[in-house]
């Protein structure tokens, strides 16, 4: 019986470091994709504010 515990315990550990790799590579990707759309949505406002202001 020791033996079941022992292998549901590693293999928990196991799939636990699995999701764990699999979620840092998904995050490593979409973190900078939101990162550049944020910064270009904010280069869109600035663009438009600044051809608001001068458009005389």
């Amino acid at each position: 019986m020791s033996r079941k515990i022992f292998r549901k315990r590693k293999r928990k550990k196991v799939g636990l470091m699995i999701a764990s790799i699999g979620i840092g590579i998904v995050i490593t990707f979409i973190i900078p994709v939101w990162g550049w759309i944020i910064a270009v949505g904010g280069a869109l406002i600035y663009c438009g504010w600044y051809l608001m202001e001068n458009n005389k």
